[in-house]
């Protein structure tokens, strides 16, 4: 895992003190913007507090940037309803080796379905969506549903999510009213302002649509919705 500058090692520790089991978080940001290096470096606070960590590995083919971040983390093809307490660093990553087309997403749409049910019905997990479009489109698993239930359910069921997307329009707008904390990378679009309107942070919707249109391709505005205190730029590299 990438260490990140000193500026972002302050900001972290800040995290770690505010944020809590049952608070969602939100990263929004294009490819290669440094959204799974950042939810790597926010889901450790979860692991040294002794958490348990689910990552949802919706990309069908390898990818090089979850198996450098998670490296150290166990994969599991199918959802183990009663893995060793051990297993606290997991990336649910179905087998679709030899699947292609609907079958594929089918595949991966009754492991997915069937960690939602479980993680929902036991609580205490920390639930990682790398993939938000992939994930919610009704093009691809159509999980938006699913998505919406485990943001409703979280703080009485002690279950924090954090979901990964390239547009914040990209995901269902119940997200936005149970965030905790959002990480946003630069997006002119309107439809987008709308969602991070509903966040609920001190700034205007206009304020911060501002501060996002001015980001780098590596900067992201940190919105602290829970506690209230100001948006503010993080870059990993600072």
């Amino acid at each position: 895992m990438e260490r990140p500058g000193p500026r972002t090692r302050e900001q972290l520790t800040r995290l770690r003190k505010t944020w809590k089991q049952g608070e969602h978080m939100l990263i929004s940001g294009s490819t290669g913007s440094g959204k799974t290096a950042l939810a790597r470096h926010a889901i450790q606070i979860r692991i040294d507090n002794g958490g348990h960590v689910i990552v949802f590995v919706m990309k069908p083919k390898t990818d090089p940037t979850i198996t450098r971040d998670y490296a150290d983390f166990t994969r599991w093809k199918t959802f183990k309803k009663r893995a060793p307490s051990w297993e606290n660093k997991v990336l649910l990553w179905p087998d679709t080796s030899k699947l292609k087309g609907k079958a594929l997403l089918a595949h991966q749409r009754e492991v997915f379905q069937e960690a939602f049910d479980e993680i929902s019905s036991q609580g205490k997990r920390t639930v990682v969506i790398d993939e938000g479009l992939y994930t919610c489109s009704p093009t691809f698993l159509n999980m938006a549903d699913d998505v919406a239930m485990m943001h409703a359910i979280g703080r009485s069921a002690d279950i924090t999510c954090v979901d990964l997307m390239q547009r914040p329009s990209h995901m269902p707008l119940i997200l936005y009213g149970s965030a905790s904390h959002a990480f946003i990378g630069r997006t002119r679009e309107a439809v987008d302002q709308k969602r991070l309107a509903e966040l609920g942070a001190q700034e205007s919707s206009k304020e911060l649509a501002n501060m996002i249109a001015a980001n780098s391709r590596h900067d992201f505005t940190w919105i602290p919705v829970t506690p209230d205190w100001p948006a503010e730029t993080v870059n990993l590299r600072e």
